[in-house]
């Protein structure tokens, strides 16, 4: 399938900053497979064994085995009329480097198979083993996705509701530093002091994180904005 809306709500919004990062660097890049069913999964790693072609799969559909099948993974391709797949130019590890550079997990990496049109969310692993063990079935874990995080739109004009902080240093008071993911504080740049916002101020959202049901929106400048803290909204969407 085809279809992104079929992904992980992170996934979705991952590639929606990547399609921007590529596009500014001269990258054209197209999304292609996206979920896949177990007959989907099975047809692929049939393929090279039971059926002609070249392998491209290691993974049994029936066995879940594929990141595909749990919504975590696509696979884009080359869009600017060279060929889907053409690579002499390291097209693929370009674009890899910049999935890897906004938490990306990228099949070019990988030993075997590598696998450079692949893309994942590397926060359950690089195979489909602890998703097996936590949930059993990709259907039990899709119930568990949050879709409330699609309203925010990666690229849109954002302005904050009301005057706030983000603290970004361990002392922080106001909205804490504690409340926001790991990553966030990894990835900040600016390390201490603060960071406030006037109601109205606006600003671009280029990533969204999530945690204990907070959500944190990333400027272009790199400080992290509330856009939802303790339920209330801190930023809403110019119209």
């Amino acid at each position: 399938m085809r279809d992104i809306k079929q992904l992980h709500p992170q996934l979705q919004l991952k590639i929606a900053e990547l399609q921007l990062l590529c596009k500014k660097k001269g990258l054209n890049i197209g999304i292609g497979e996206c979920l896949r069913t177990v007959a989907e999964q099975d047809a692929l790693y049939a393929q090279g064994r039971t059926k002609p072609g070249l392998k491209v799969t290691n993974a049994r559909g029936s066995t879940y085995s594929s990141q595909h099948q749990w919504g975590l993974a696509c696979d884009f391709y080359r869009n600017d009329g060279k060929g889907a797949f053409y690579d002499s130019d390291g097209f693929f590890t370009k674009v890899g480097k910049l999935a890897k550079s906004i938490g990306l997990g990228w099949g070019g990496d990988w030993k075997s198979p590598v696998d450079k049109p692949h893309l994942y969310l590397p926060q359950w692993g690089s195979t489909t083993s602890a998703l097996r063990s936590a949930y059993g079935t990709p259907d039990k874990f899709m119930r568990t996705w949050d879709n409330t995080i699609l309203n925010y739109k990666i690229g849109g004009t954002y302005r904050t509701t009301k005057p706030c902080y983000l603290r970004l240093s361990p002392a922080g008071k106001k909205l804490d530093y504690k409340d926001a993911p790991d990553y966030i504080k990894a990835k900040s740049t600016k390390q201490s002091g603060k960071v406030s916002f006037k109601k109205g101020a606006t600003f671009v959202l280029m990533e969204v994180a999530e945690k204990n049901g907070n959500y944190w929106g990333r400027m272009k400048t790199g400080y992290w904005v509330p856009l939802r803290y303790k339920s209330a909204l801190r930023a809403i969407i110019c119209k």
